[in-house]
């Protein structure tokens, strides 16, 4: 056995990674003995400076996820340049996106379709191409979708955000439900977990809009209980590592 393989590294991919959640979640995953891919519309170079002084070892991608068969082919020609075979494979898909707010009888084609190729489509197909692509590692994979509260309980004025989530979360279990009889070794767990409230641009969005319950969340924010991302990131990096990941398919960190 070689000293690389003795050395194998823990590989990361996650999906918007440039501000929020999605950065704070490539900021706790800068540990020894893990790899990350990251990609996003834009840079963040304090978390690329950050990254930088880890040591660990961290890919830069600049893609549009809102367009599904391109970001596809982008991760499956990245994986396929992988040339150490990793001792896990992760891949966490965080990016999405909350507009359009508004009633069911407002949504049109030009607003609804890039949301649900965002929030749903580009991370069916995205994991389509990590599956197939990891199968050559033979190692342990995990796939963990970031959902919402909103995919298991309709919020009036976000129908397109609840039912992109709702898909995603059937989709995780139609992942688990094919995967079951894979050997451990080869194996694939996949989860959708909701992380609560949390501090991001997201909610600045949603504090904004015009909708029903639009004073539920300025109620949050004004009151101090939303959730950091730097914590909930924290958490989730937890998450990941429990041996029993996989367990609870459709899952929320506030219970764990």
């Amino acid at each position: 056995m070689t000293a690389a393989s003795t050395a194998a590294t823990h590989l990361f991919i996650i999906t918007g990674t440039s501000r929020g959640l999605g950065a704070a979640l490539a900021q706790a995953l800068l540990k020894p003995g893990h790899r990350l891919i990251c990609v996003a519309r834009n840079r963040n170079p304090e978390l690329e400076q950050a990254a930088a002084a880890s040591g660990v070892k961290v890919a830069w991608h600049l893609q549009d996820l809102s367009q599904a068969g391109p970001a596809a082919a982008w991760l499956g020609s990245v994986l396929d340049a992988v040339d150490e075979a990793p001792a896990s494979a992760t891949l966490i898909l965080n990016a999405g996106m909350i507009e359009p707010i508004g009633p069911v009888a407002a949504l049109q084609e030009a607003t609804l379709v890039p949301h649900l190729l965002t929030n749903l489509a580009t991370p069916m197909t995205m994991t389509a191409a990590f599956l197939a692509r990891t199968e050559r590692f033979g190692c342990p994979r995990k796939v963990l979708a970031i959902s919402s509260g909103a995919a298991r309980r309709p919020v009036e004025g976000w129908a397109a955000y609840c039912a992109g989530k709702a898909g995603l979360d059937m989709f995780v279990r139609s992942v688990n439900a094919e995967y079951a009889q894979a050997p451990a070794e080869r194996g694939v767990r996949a989860v959708a977990l909701a992380p609560g409230v949390v501090d991001t641009s997201m909610q600045a969005t949603i504090r904004g809009a015009d909708f029903a319950q639009v004073q539920r969340f300025r109620d949050l924010k004004d009151n101090d209980q939303l959730a950091s991302a730097e914590d909930t990131a924290r958490r989730i990096a937890a998450y990941l590592d429990r041996p029993d990941f996989g367990s609870t398919e459709l899952d929320d960190i506030r219970n764990t």
